[in-house]
């Protein structure tokens, strides 16, 4: 045989190796959800939601809302589906990623629908402008963003037990972001990793 050809067989080799490592790798790679941001919005108004910017190869997409009453999911398997609710009060948004290899993860995120024209409703929730079906429906507003410190408590509460995790949300939480407070109460009765994930919308690493 050939130098040149064990020379070329030594290569081939190599580079099939070097794409089955690199095909391993990539299967290692868990996907990882993300819902978008918080929104706000005015009763019978649409919010447009966007998972496009989960991680993982081949995705398929699927949005749920609680409570479910009164509450109606437009394309929930598509990465940018919309959201309407007849009826006022907070919503949870979840959205689960799904990969070809059978793996998922989910993300939560958060809707406050309003009566419209209940500015003052508003206003008590330190909202500084309210998204009415007219202006900006379904515009996301600014969450708290924690601090190292901040970060620390949240993520040792989160791990706490029910009566730590509500005493960090009646307590933790700036007075001026009521709701986030209220937010971080509806998760008391949810999962460690629940908590965390709110640690997580408000600027603490994972």
């Amino acid at each position: 045989m050939s130098r040149l050809l064990i020379t070329a067989l030594l290569l081939t080799s190599c580079l099939l190796i070097t794409a089955l490592l690199l095909t391993s790798c990539a299967a290692e790679v868990a996907p990882r959800a993300d819902a978008g941001d918080p929104r706000v919005l005015s009763v019978g108004a649409t919010a447009a939601l966007d998972g496009s910017f989960s991680e993982g190869d081949g995705l398929s997409y699927a949005w749920s809302v609680s409570p479910a009453d009164g509450a109606t999911l437009t394309e929930p398997e598509s990465p940018f589906a919309s959201f309407t609710a007849e009826a006022p009060g907070l919503y949870t948004l979840t959205l689960e990623v799904c990969d070809g290899a059978g793996r998922c993860d989910q993300a939560e995120t958060w809707a406050r629908v309003d009566a419209p024209g209940n500015a003052n409703k508003v206003s008590d929730w330190g909202l500084g402008e309210f998204a009415s079906a007219e202006s900006g429906a379904g515009a996301p507003f600014d969450p708290f963003k924690g601090n190292k410190e901040w970060c620390k408590k949240c993520m040792e509460a989160a791990e706490g037990s029910d009566s730590e995790w509500t005493n960090f949300c009646n307590n933790g939480m700036p007075n001026s972001k009521p709701v986030d407070r209220e937010i971080c109460r509806r998760n008391t009765l949810e999962s460690e990793a629940m908590r965390k994930g709110f640690c997580y919308e408000h600027g603490c690493a994972k």
